[in-house]
């Protein structure tokens, strides 16, 4: 019986590896296509799927595609190339708003800071440091992130975090959700007075060289960011981000 057990699992592992190594080295696919490339029986990949998804070793795109995830050592080793293509335009936003600017990718269920900007107005907004992490949900890079995250995914990560917002004032899961909402709605982030008291963000979505999706983020004191300072610093972070969709009236 122990013999049985343990060729079950070796078998489940290669096939579990088989799958991952396909996404890693194919980029996103269906499920058939899984099946075809690996020659595991469809709702064998839907199984072990379904394992790699809980885990965060994969995401679902939409429908039956999936993608491998980014995990911390895989950012590390693109860092210099992802850095090398945003900070240039990062440094143009941080001059032109006087703001600063983080970059964001996912790792697990957090946002990890790649790279920050400083700006020029006398008080900088310095919320984490490069290498530092908070919970997907809590600044507006996480939100903006989250915001493209297919439904079912993004409801386990919300369940994931609910415990960390408490950490966070008055943030929780119901109104992260909110928050996403209206980044859909908008076209960007705005989130505030969380992570920070008396500070706004705004983050954008947007993808870079080998990256699946990162975050581009501006944070300032609340009182500098009225309305018409968020829609600027907006219109300024699509123009050097190349994002060139119309911002809200």
């Amino acid at each position: 019986m122990k013999n049985d057990a343990e060729t079950g699992a070796v078998g489940s592992l290669r096939r579990g590896l088989l799958i991952l190594n396909a996404l890693r080295s194919g980029g996103e696919m269906s499920v058939a296509r899984l099946s075809q490339v690996t020659g595991i029986p469809r709702p064998t990949v839907y199984r072990v799927l379904d394992v790699l998804e809980a885990e965060h070793y994969v995401r679902r795109l939409s429908g039956s595609y999936f993608a491998a995830t980014l995990p911390e050592e895989r950012v590390d080793e693109r860092r210099d190339a992802w850095v090398g293509y945003f900070a240039p335009r990062m440094r143009r936003i941080a001059s032109r708003t006087g703001n600063s600017v983080f970059l964001g990718a996912i790792v697990g269920d957090d946002l990890l800071v790649l790279h920050r900007e400083i700006g020029s107005y006398p008080i900088q907004i310095l919320a984490l440091p490069i290498g530092g992490r908070q919970p997907l949900g809590v600044g507006a890079g996480g939100v903006a992130l989250l915001s493209d995250m297919p439904t079912k995914q993004l409801a386990a990560v919300l369940r994931r975090n609910a415990d960390l917002y408490k950490n966070f004032g008055s943030l929780n899961a119901t109104l992260v959700r909110r928050l996403i909402e209206n980044c859909q709605a908008r076209g960007y982030s705005v989130v505030g007075n969380y992570a920070l008291k008396g500070v706004l963000g705004l983050g954008l979505l947007c993808s870079g060289p080998e990256l699946q999706k990162c975050a581009v983020s501006v944070t300032a004191p609340i009182d500098r960011m009225t309305a018409s300072a968020q829609r600027e610093a907006i219109r300024i972070m699509r123009e050097e981000l190349h994002e060139h969709k119309g911002l809200d009236d």
